[in-house]
């Protein structure tokens, strides 16, 4: 079970395309609370990491109004670098 505030250091140690749904969740609360992004909810990314990596800059821009460009920019890097360190 992922805590609700965990150490950033967590979303590095995994691949994001590995993350469950608490983990999506914690990611999501972790960006919510440092970016003070007050319209992020989790109910609207019932999904895993997998199911993230298909989702567009639209469809983050959908569920997020306010901050959808910035959680799908920090998503994308995260992805970045964890194929980067795969390779």
């Amino acid at each position: 079970m992922v805590k609700r505030h965990m150490k950033y250091d967590f979303f590095d140690a995994l691949h994001p395309r590995d993350w469950s749904r608490p983990d999506v969740h914690a990611w999501l609360l972790h960006m919510r609370d440092h970016h003070d992004m007050q319209d992020v909810q989790c109910e609207r990314f019932p999904m895993n990491g997998k199911a993230l990596c298909l989702m567009s800059v639209d469809m983050f821009r959908q569920r997020v109004p306010g901050g959808g460009k910035l959680l799908y920019r920090d998503f994308q890097l995260r992805l970045g670098r964890a194929m980067t360190v795969a390779v």
